[in-house]
C-alpha cells in the first residue's frame, strides 16, 4: 500500500489540534500537529476503526414527550451507527425511564448498552 496524507481534527481533549498524518495503512509514518500523546492514540484509532458515542432519541408512551435522549454508554464503531439507528427506529420505551436506565442491552453485539440520558416521568 502507498503511504496516504490524512488531516485528523483530535477530539480527546479540548485543545483540539489539528494533525497532519502520513500513514500507511494502520501504521504512521510521520505525524504533525499534535500537541500530546493522546492524539497519537486517537490518530491510529481513526485509521484502523474510528470509534464513537451514539446519541440519538427512542420513542416513548404514557409520557408528556413522544421522545426521550439516550445514548451508548461506551464508543462504538462508526461503521455501525447506520444499523444501529434502524434497530433503535423501531424502539418504543415505556414512561417512567429514569436517567441512565438501560433501555437497550448489547446492541448489534458490540458490548455497548443504549442508557436513557433523560428522566421521564409517566403522565
Amino acid at each position: 500500500m502507498a503511504a496516504e496524507k490524512k488531516h485528523f481534527v483530535c477530539v480527546v481533549c479540548p485543545v483540539g489540534c489539528e494533525i497532519d498524518v502520513v500513514h500507511d495503512g494502520g501504521k504512521i509514518i510521520s505525524m504533525e500537529g499534535n500537541k500530546c500523546e493522546k492524539s497519537e492514540e486517537f490518530v491510529l484509532q481513526e485509521l484502523i476503526e474510528p470509534m464513537r458515542i451514539l446519541t440519538t432519541t427512542i420513542r416513548i408512551d404514557g409520557s408528556r414527550w413522544p421522545v426521550i435522549p439516550v445514548r451508548t454508554d461506551k464508543a462504538v464503531p462508526k461503521r455501525l451507527f447506520p444499523l444501529m439507528m434502524r434497530r433503535l427506529r423501531r424502539a418504543k420505551l415505556q414512561a417512567p425511564v429514569n436517567m441512565l436506565d438501560v433501555v437497550a442491552r448489547d446492541v448489534l453485539h458490540t458490548g455497548a448498552n443504549i442508557i436513557a440520558t433523560r428522566t421521564v416521568r409517566r403522565e
